[in-house]
């Protein structure tokens, strides 16, 4: 991904963002309505130039301060629920939820809207016309508030459920392995080049994202070719390489061209790393599966979620699929059995003594097993590793004969 595109929509993701274009609209609307005012008929301006509008400003700035201060107090507490109950790295996605940033930064904004225009109003900065298009404006922020109140209510009922925390969990992860079957290797060329010249991080942290067409150019400009190290996902202390380009010498601008491809952060990304969100639904497997929880119900939709996953993973061909759009760049491919073990492992390892957990890995597992390829062969990896686990686990041989049956028919 473009770093700069990456970069901002990490800054589109940060609450204060969409709050403070909703409060900028919001006061621009209150001190801008005197300039329509020259345009607005005289009837209009006597039927709504009233005091109405003072009463329905006074009414949006005393309710919607106390409306913000509880969606904000409702959020933080289904965040803090969610961190745990399920993990704390799928409770970024509360405070990221489009629907929940809608209903705040529109909250805070009215709020904004309503005090500037009620001391505007009082410091008589209107005339009856421009009071008239404040009129209209209340209205439109009074529907406007409406509507997100009504969707903010309705998303307080799924905010905090495990289930709807899958649901992002698995759309995260289908999103991002979605991208990265229809470019593969990041559109450069799979495999390693003869590289002398490392490439070294800046920083200690998980990549987060490369730019394969910064490295291009950069490669290009240089003529030589580059090889990726650290794909999205590792973790790399300062000094380590994070990349190998060929050549014999390369300066310290060469280096630090090469180096602003790798943006490196405290936390692992959703949009580049496919395994992080199938590692984040293991997760949620493995804590339902803790003596604490005792929820294998959740552990075996997590299952479930990562089958539909990983299916649309299995169904795009990769082979057509492969068009190297960076020709000097070489990138890793994910593996199959990374991406089972990420997801699969923890159930197979935390739910080994539960007959119905270790029944349905195995059901599962065998429908993974169903195609051929290499996704198929890392799902009967993972399948006999987990009955191995499963034999030393159970104690009833009834219950071994019925996870083995399960292995054996799926």
């Amino acid at each position: 991904m473009n770093r700069w595109l990456f970069w901002w929509r990490n800054l589109c993701r940060q609450l204060w963002v969409r709050a403070s274009l909703y409060a900028a609209t919001g006061i621009g609307a209150a001190l801008l309505a005197v300039f329509a005012a020259p345009w607005v008929p005289q009837e209009m301006a006597e039927r709504l130039g009233g005091e109405s509008v003072s009463s329905i400003l006074t009414i949006l700035a005393s309710s919607l301060l106390g409306v913000a201060t509880f969606s904000v107090g409702a959020m933080v507490t289904a965040y803090t629920a969610v961190s745990q109950t399920a993990t704390p790295r799928v409770a970024a996605l509360v405070t990221s939820d489009s629907e929940v940033q809608k209903a705040l930064a529109t909250f805070v904004g009215a709020f904004l809207y309503a005090i500037v225009a009620v001391t505007a109003i009082n410091a008589n900065y209107y005339g009856q016309e421009g009071r008239a298009i404040l009129f209209l404006f209340s209205l439109g922020v009074v529907c406007l508030v409406a509507v997100r109140l009504l969707t903010w209510i309705n998303r307080l009922s799924s905010l905090a459920r495990v289930g709807h925390m899958i649901d992002l969990a698995e759309l995260q992860a289908r999103t991002a392995m979605k991208a990265q079957r229809q470019a593969p290797s990041l559109g450069g060329r799979p495999g390693h080049v003869d590289g002398k010249i490392k490439i070294a991080a800046a920083d200690t942290g998980y990549i987060q994202n490369v730019d394969p067409a910064r490295l291009q150019f950069v490669a290009e400009a240089r003529d030589c070719h580059v090889e990726i190290l650290a794909a999205p996902g590792a973790y790399v202390r300062s000094g380590d390489a994070v990349a190998v380009i060929t050549g014999d010498d390369c300066d310290d601008e060469g280096h630090d061209a090469f180096r602003s491809a790798f943006t490196i952060g405290g936390q692992r990304s959703f949009d580049q790393d496919p395994r992080f969100g199938l590692i984040v639904l293991g997760e949620i497997a493995g804590k339902a599966l803790s003596p604490g929880v005792n929820d294998p119900g959740t552990a075996i939709q997590v299952m479930g979620a990562a089958v539909r996953a990983l299916d649309g993973w299995a169904a795009m061909a990769p082979g057509a699929l492969e068009e190297v759009r960076y020709s000097r760049v070489w990138a890793p491919k994910i593996e199959d059995d990374d991406l089972i073990s990420d997801v699969f492992g923890p159930v197979a390892r935390y739910g080994a003594g539960d007959v119905a957990v270790a029944v349905r890995l195995q059901k599962l597992l065998r429908k993974l097993r169903r195609d051929e390829g290499s996704l198929a062969a890392a799902a009967d990896r993972q399948a006999g590793e987990a009955l191995d686990r499963a034999r030393l686990a159970l104690s009833l041989p009834a219950d071994v004969r019925a996870v083995e049956e399960a292995a054996r028919l799926g």
